[in-house]
C-alpha cells in the first residue's frame, strides 16, 4: 500500500502531459506562426515543457522499474527531477531554434549542462 500515493502521482503526471499534448495540438492546428503573438508561443513552450516532464518521467520511472529499484516514492522523486530537467533542456532547445539561435554548439552546451544537472540530483 505504500506505492499508492505514487499511482495517483502518476494519474496527476500523466493527466498533465495529456491535456498539454491537447494544448499543442489546438496551438498547432489554430494559430498562424507568422502572425501569432509572444503570447501563443509561452504557451507552446509550457505545454512543451509540461509534456516533456510527463513523458520523461514515465520512461525514467519504469526504465528503473525494470531494472529491479523497488523504492516507489523515492523512484518517483528521482524520475521526475529527471523529467524535470531533461524536458528543461529540451524546452530551451526548442526557444533557441524559434528565435533562430540554436547551432551546435548552443545544443552541446545544454546537453552537457542538462547531463551535469541529472547526475548532481540522481540521489
Amino acid at each position: 500500500m505504500g506505492g499508492t500515493p505514487v499511482i495517483k502521482n502518476l494519474w496527476g503526471l500523466w493527466a498533465a502531459a495529456i491535456i498539454a499534448a491537447i494544448a499543442i495540438g489546438i496551438i498547432i492546428g489554430k494559430f498562424d506562426p507568422y502572425s501569432a503573438s509572444w503570447t501563443i508561443f509561452a504557451l507552446l513552450l509550457i505545454s512543451i515543457l509540461i509534456l516533456g516532464v510527463g513523458g520523461i518521467a514515465t520512461m525514467v520511472y519504469f526504465y528503473y522499474l525494470k531494472r529491479g529499484i523497488l523504492d516507489f516514492s523515492g523512484l518517483f522523486s528521482v524520475s521526475l527531477k529527471l523529467g524535470i530537467i531533461g524536458s528543461v533542456a529540451l524546452t530551451v532547445g526548442f526557444l533557441l531554434q524559434m528565435v533562430h539561435i540554436l547551432t551546435w554548439w548552443n545544443g552541446l552546451m545544454i546537453i552537457v549542462i542538462a547531463f551535469i544537472l541529472g547526475l548532481y540530483f540522481k540521489d
